[in-house]
This record gives structure tokens, sequence and C-alpha cells, in this order.
């Protein structure tokens, strides 16, 4: 027997597990500073660690990925419905226009693997957080084309990329992808969904599957298998906010 200790602070010790403002559907609460050796550790209740892979950097505020490489390997799943909530900045500019190989960084990503939505085959790209641009930032979403073949659906906002910031994908098979950056106070709604074309890769934080070799820094990240209202997307960031304050930073 043993006693599950959970803390409605986020700056608390980092072995304890976290009453998040928004609990349905969450699947992944992570925190990065100070000792990167802690950085597999899943706040939200009762979900598994995550795998630290590579060597991510630890920095007082924030841990730094390199995706591909230094990364955190979650059991958290693509699912029809979704929204990630991440506190974060590339540490370098973006390009533009963007060169080839594509240099930019990820914050979290499915991207890409084996479709596992019945009646659409082939390779799907999940879905991807990240920034869009040198003034961008973007989140894909991948959706049936209605033919049984896979659309990537990219949605794209206005965004400094180097600048802390709040940032927000949500999709499902019902709304059109959301991106936004709460600190810029910047969103951008896709057009009206179509069924999400799963992958069976689950996700990972700071990286994704192929391409984007980018490194990225984060702060916080939060994981739901639901598409968070507006409202509850606003209390996450809130809580949010109030670890990054007392960290020294402004989102």
């Amino acid at each position: 027997m043993g006693i599950l200790l959970i803390s409605k602070d986020t700056v608390a010790p980092w072995n304890t597990k976290v009453i998040a403002p928004v609990t349905r559907g969450l699947e992944a609460w992570f925190t990065f500073d100070t000792d990167a050796a802690r950085f597999g550790f899943n706040r939200a209740p009762y979900k598994p660690n995550g795998r630290i892979v590579g060597s991510p950097v630890a920095y007082s505020t924030h841990g730094r990925f390199k995706s591909l490489v230094n990364f955190i390997q979650t059991e958290a799943p693509d699912t029809a419905k979704v929204t990630i909530i991440a506190v974060g900045r590339s540490p370098v500019a973006v390009p533009d226009p963007i060169p080839t190989p594509d240099p930019r960084p990820v914050y979290a990503s499915t991207f890409s693997g084996p479709s596992i939505t019945p009646g659409i085959p082939g390779n799907s790209t999940g879905v991807t957080l990240y920034p869009g641009g040198a003034a961008l930032l973007a989140s894909t979403a991948a959706r049936s084309n209605g033919s049984g073949g896979i659309s990537v659906g990219q949605v794209s906002t206005a965004d400094d990329p180097t600048a802390w910031g709040i940032r927000v994908l949500r999709a499902s098979d019902t709304e059109g992808t959301l991106v936004q950056n709460i600190t810029r106070a910047s969103k951008v709604v896709g057009s009206a969904g179509t069924q999400r074309a799963l992958t069976a890769n689950k996700f990972r934080i700071g990286s994704a599957f192929s391409q984007f070799p980018g490194e990225v820094d984060i702060s916080s990240i939060a994981i739901y298998s639901e598409a968070l209202t507006d409202e509850e997307i606003a209390l996450v960031a809130e809580r949010m906010r109030t670890r990054m304050q007392r960290l020294g930073v402004t989102v």
C-alpha cells in the first residue's frame, strides 16, 4: 500500500502529482527545470512516466530539447480529440524562407507513423505543434480527405518563435484545428473538421518522429485526449502562467 501525494501547485517538489485545473482527458503534465534526470516524470495522476531519450539539457527555468536526438517519449496516444498546451520558445530564430532540410523545432508531435484509423490506410502525419516560420506558429492535424486518403491540415497564426509564450493546439473530428499563442493574443481556427487520421505513434515532447531537427526550450506542457473548450484552455494557461511568474518569466 502506498500514499499518492497530489499537489495543486506545479512548483511543488518534482516527484509530486498535480491536480490540474482541468482533469478530463489529461494524459501528460510535464514540467522541466533544474535537473534533466527528472524530466521523465509525468505529473498527471495515474498516467505513466515518459522516457528520456538522449541528453536534454536542464536550465533553471526550462529544458532544452533537440528533435530526433534529445526528447521525451511519452505514452500519451494520438486521439480523435486532442489538446496540447505548451510554455516554451525557440532558442534561435526560425529562418525565412524555410530551407531544406527543414531546421524547425517541435513542441510536441506524433509526426509521422502508420495510420490506425479504419478506412484510412497509409502513413499519417498525426498532430504537431511547432513554429510555422520566422513569424508563425503552426499546428497540423491529419484528417480524412474524403476520398480514403489523408490531408495534413496545417493552420498558422502570428508569432515570435523566439519569445516565451503559452502555445496551444486543439483538434477533433467535429471542429477545425486551433492554433493559438495566448501570450501574444493570436489565434486561428481552421475550416470545419473531418475525421482524424490517427497514427500509432505516442506523443514525443520536444521532437517529431522524422524531419524537424531543431532545438526548442520547454518549461511545461500538458497533453489532453479531449478537445478542451476555450474556457478550459484559459484555466490551464493561468496555472502555467503562475508557475512561470515564480520562475521569473512572464508569459
